[in-house]
């Protein structure tokens, strides 16, 4: 867990962190959200103690990490950068295998994990031997954030870690680090300024403006229960969109008939997908089902927006 309090950073010209406080739970990933020179990076590199803090307090499960040896923490604690930070000149093997080795693994382990990783993430084992500018963006994000796996830490870490890739793979990455069984099973923080990556990735959002946080909670607290006009004006653009990445299915299912079977074509989902994830799945006329209770509900793109609308309506009344 992390557990931060009133911690500011001052700078000669500026006051870049400014009396922020929050806390992480164990397998919690929250999104630091803002524009550019909001503080949610210096706020993020002060945990690991890339920037020291001026004042304020960071504990990491439990212990302050000022009482921790700096390379001791580091080790601890993955962290996944917008440009990868791979080593140019190691090879992709090289480069997961850097923190167990100063770890001092044996170098059975740490070939099977390297190997795990790459089975997890998608990438050939043919890869071990090449090196970064050979791959694609896309490919090169996979290995960073291989390499910030590799020595199992609870903890990580991720600096606007998709911000260097076009849209379509931007997307792509997106959906596949969502579904990681292993990503599900870290403590994350994670910063961005994108506001869809943020509905996407995090259990709960912290929005920051002039070094402060202006809001903390979940995605679905941010949208519909602003603090003030800057949370509103925020996702004032996005309003409609993000809604599919606030409500499940599960949301709709007082606004869609039921029935005590699934209809025979219809794919079964968890009830608590997201209804942008649902309408991915969908295309045409063909359904898919959820259940609620003991009754299934179907759902076709043609009806989950006259739903929503009527969810949308009563949230509002």
């Amino acid at each position: 867990m992390i557990a931060v309090r009133q911690l500011t950073k001052q700078y000669p010209t500026h006051l870049a962190v400014d009396d922020v406080s929050f806390e992480v739970g164990q397998r919690e990933t929250l999104v630091l959200l803002g524009t550019s020179g909001s503080g949610k990076t210096t706020t993020l590199k002060m945990i690991n103690r890339l920037i020291e803090p001026t004042s304020g307090t960071i504990q990491i499960n439990g212990r302050d990490s000022r009482e921790r040896k700096l390379h001791e923490l580091r080790r601890e604690i993955g962290y996944v950068i917008q440009e990868t930070g791979l080593f140019p000149h190691y090879t992709i093997g090289e480069n997961i295998a850097l923190v167990p080795r100063l770890l001092e693994w044996d170098e059975r382990r740490i070939q099977n994990r390297i190997r795990e990783l790459l089975a997890m993430l998608r990438l050939p084992e043919t890869y071990l031997n090449v090196y970064p500018n050979q791959l694609s963006g896309g490919q090169r994000q996979r290995v960073g954030l291989a390499r910030a796996l590799a020595a199992q830490p609870s903890i990580l870490l991720m600096d606007e870690p998709l911000g260097a890739l076009d849209p379509v793979t931007r997307s792509a990455i997106r959906r596949e680090f969502k579904n990681l069984e292993e990503l599900r099973q870290k403590t994350i923080v994670l910063v961005t300024h994108d506001i869809r990556e943020a509905f996407e990735l995090g259990d709960r959002v912290a929005l920051m403006d002039g070094g402060r946080i202006q809001q903390i909670g979940t995605p679905k607290e941010l949208l519909l229960q602003p603090v003030n006009d800057f949370v509103r004006n925020f996702f004032a653009d996005q309003w409609l969109s993000l809604q599919l990445h606030v409500f499940s299915l599960q949301d709709l299912a007082p606004y869609l008939p039921n029935e005590t079977a699934p209809p025979p074509e219809a794919r079964l989902f968890p009830a608590q997908t997201q209804l942008a994830d649902a309408l991915n799945e969908l295309s045409g006329p063909e359904a898919i089902a959820f259940k609620t209770g003991q009754h299934f509900v179907a759902v076709q793109s043609a009806t989950i927006w006259p739903a929503l609308g009527q969810l949308l309506q009563k949230q509002t009344v």
